[in-house]
């Protein structure tokens, strides 16, 4: 139990990035993934410990070959940490005219993939002992994001099964937490023109003018009223904040701007909340 190690998915860019590379500078031994993007940014900054291995968390078999290379690497010591954080944006556009097989493969990143990853890699995680599972959420599960169901939707799926894992897992000793960053400028809160492009093209030319009467295209809104932190300045909150807890709190919010978002529902209506949420995504009715 003496050398700490970490699984992380998604290391190649972001916030899965800085953090695997923030453990890397503290001596933990990392091993992550990549898909898309190469990870060669990261293998120049970290140390010879660092492992990267190509994972698309959408294919099982990806996820098996991954998990047993660990295991060969890790031996009887174990993993101590997993954490997901691959996840993807998509499908956007109204509910009514969503591309169902986006969104499909949208959940098949953001839910059955950090599933899969937890199912293979428990083994592994229970043999170390004391073991801690971190789940990367969104702030995106308290908001109402018209034209952008989709990753919300997924993101509060995941956190659904964070709650249920955590207190299955804890007569075995792995803790088990959900972090919900918000306000890190990552490629998936940049919201590019082509973005905006692809939110109205997603609607049908008859139903364009209804939708355009009424919503904007959610990104303007969410870079107008939310900071975001660059994605090192998010993974020293989490290395002290989480990684150095002895006792992990069921979710951790990290990020400007949105510590307010949970306590609202807590004290406002749904009625309330839909109110605050149409003047700030810019609703016209």
């Amino acid at each position: 139990m003496s050398e700490k190690s970490v699984f992380i998915t998604g290391a190649a860019t972001g916030i899965g990035e800085a953090i695997a590379l923030k453990l890397d500078q503290m001596g933990w031994r990392v091993f992550g993934t990549y898909n898309r993007t190469p990870p060669d940014e990261l293998i120049k900054n970290a140390s010879p410990r660092l492992t990267m291995m190509k994972c698309n968390v959408a294919d099982p078999e990806a996820i098996k070959q991954a998990a047993e290379k660990v295991k060969n690497a890790l031996g009887d010591a174990g993993l101590s940490l997993l954490i997901s954080n691959a996840a993807m944006t998509g499908a956007p556009g109204p509910v009514e005219t969503l591309n169902l097989d986006e969104f499909h493969f949208l959940m098949e990143v953001n839910f059955w993939g950090p599933l899969r990853i937890c199912q293979a890699f428990l083994p592994q995680l229970r043999k170390y002992g004391n073991a801690r599972i971190l789940i990367v959420s969104s702030t995106s599960v308290y908001l109402t994001i018209p034209l952008g169901s989709t990753y919300p939707t997924s993101k509060s799926a995941l956190s659904a099964l964070t709650r249920h894992l955590r207190m299955e897992m804890e007569p075995f000793d792995i803790q088990v937490a959900a972090l919900e960053p918000g306000g890190v400028k990552t490629k998936m809160t940049g919201f590019s023109k082509e973005e905006e492009v692809a939110c109205w093209a997603a609607i049908p030319p008859h139903l364009l003018p209804i939708y355009q009467k009424y919503f904007s295209f959610p990104g303007d809104q969410i870079q107008e009223n939310f900071e975001l932190w660059p994605p090192a300045r998010f993974a020293e909150k989490v290395y002290k904040k989480i990684v150095l807890a002895k006792k992990w709190k069921p979710i951790y919010i990290i990020g400007p701007s949105v510590s307010a978002l949970p306590i609202m529902h807590r004290v406002m209506s749904r009625k309330r909340i839909e109110k605050i949420f149409k003047k700030l995504f810019g609703v016209k009715f």
